[in-house]
């Protein structure tokens, strides 16, 4: 499962997801509560992160430093690979 969570309103995230056709849940975290919890809390905005999470519910990897033009590739090797 795949979702993005964003400080925006859910219009906005709504908006968003239609116009790049995305098929996965965007999240409003409007109220910073869980970019908090999750250390991705910014003063404008929330930082950039992944957090990739095995089927266990366990997170497996983070990813903070995130070049957008690499960044699906990377996580789709990291998903793929056999260990």
């Amino acid at each position: 499962m795949v979702f993005g969570i964003s400080y925006d309103s859910p219009k906005s995230l709504l908006t968003f997801k239609e116009k790049f056709n995305l098929p996965f849940t965007f999240l409003s975290d409007s109220d910073k509560k869980v970019s908090k919890l999750f250390g991705a809390d910014g003063i404008f905005f929330p930082k950039r992160i992944t957090f990739l999470v095995g089927p266990d519910g366990i997170v497996k990897k983070i990813y903070d430093k995130i070049n957008v033009n690499t960044h699906a590739n990377e996580i789709l090797n990291d998903i793929t690979k056999k260990n």
